[in-house]
């Protein structure tokens, strides 16, 4: 079920052309809000911002992919030092 969620969610992203806004592809947001955004809220990723170094992003980020969450190499990276990099209350994630 939550993969078929996940499945939609990611569509509906592509279809949109939301999830690849040329500000999001520069710096990983966009991947945050289609990747992330497909099983967590904005606002549990927004109040983590600030909180964890990259190394903490990065172990996170791989238990997710662990979990089912569907995504490349270079795009694990990216999520993770966004993450990693961005401001408590940094837009579009927080938004």
């Amino acid at each position: 079920m939550k993969t078929a969620l996940s499945l939609v969610v990611a569509a509906l992203f592509t279809i949109s052309g939301f999830g690849l806004s040329v500000s999001g592809a520069a710096d990983g947001s966009g991947l945050v809000l289609a990747k992330c955004g497909s099983c967590h809220s904005m606002k549990r990723i927004c109040r983590g911002l600030g909180k964890k170094d990259l190394a903490a992003w990065e172990k996170t980020n791989r238990r997710m992919a662990e979990m089912g969450m569907t995504i490349t190499a270079d795009e694990l990276d990216a999520i993770s030092n966004y993450l990693a990099n961005a401001k408590p209350g940094a837009g579009p994630v927080c938004e």
